[in-house]
């Protein structure tokens, strides 16, 4: 079932739940208290906290669960008192108006809070892209400059499930819409012709022999997207 059928829609993510790597069902929301349909908070992923000497608004890990420095005036911001043991998890309405955020890698690099209020991803090393600003980094290391409201876009919501870690694709100019890790039956059944293969071949990136063979499901991933202007879709594969 997807994320709209249950009432908690997100722009960019039309896959079914199972799919989203932090959604955890109906629990108590660690932030407002609410039972609601809950994400999983861990590494990489963080409270949202103005700090209480210059109120500006600070990433807390949700983690390490430590004391953080405001990222403006140092001050030092003290983490919620919550149980060690106890997982922290936020609902949608606390995910979606910004209490929480969920670090998401994508191929233009890693997006996080810290990036998201810089403007720019951790970049990749040796990145060239004609469609974004490029800006140079450490060590090669090369980011792409992105509208603010982009990046917080793709932090409150959910990741996908991945067996080596999601690289969410981009296409003009904006995050795409994340469609579902495809069978090969999916693949079929979505090829006007029937011819799954043919599909697959067209639609995913840097396919190699024997994939369309192999079990998908069950030792290989094959993560779609659509983007929501022009209607390419495009895929990434990985394998356990």
């Amino acid at each position: 079932m997807s994320f709209s059928h249950l009432d908690i829609p997100f722009l960019l993510f039309e896959a079914d739940e199972d799919d989203a790597s932090e959604y955890v069902g109906l629990r108590d929301c660690s932030l407002c208290g609410a039972h609601h349909h809950c994400f999983e908070l861990g590494i990489g992923c963080a409270l949202m906290a103005n700090c209480p000497n210059c109120g500006l608004e600070n990433g807390l890990d949700a983690d390490d669960r430590e004391v953080t420095p405001c990222r403006g005036c140092q001050n030092p911001i003290s983490f919620p008192r919550l149980p060690d043991d106890e997982e922290i998890v936020a609902c949608y309405d606390c995910l979606r108006s910004g209490k929480a955020a969920i670090t998401h890698d994508t191929e233009l690099g890693m997006i996080s809070w810290e990036q998201a209020y810089e403007g720019m991803t951790l970049g990749i090393p040796g990145m060239s892209r004609s469609d974004f600003e490029l800006v140079g980094g450490e060590n090669g290391w090369i980011r792409a400059r992105l509208p603010t409201e982009i990046m917080f876009e793709l932090l409150r919501m959910p990741n996908y499930s991945s067996i080596q870690g999601e690289q969410w694709q981009f296409c003009c100019q904006r995050p795409m819409v994340f469609i579902g890790n495809w069978s090969r039956e999916r693949f079929t059944n979505e090829a006007e012709d029937g011819d799954g293969e043919a599909l697959m071949n067209e639609i995913v990136q840097d396919v190699v022999p024997g994939l369309w063979e192999d079990q998908l499901h069950d030792v290989t991933g094959i993560y779609v997207f659509r983007c929501a202007d022009c209607g390419r879709r495009t895929g990434h594969w990985d394998i356990a």
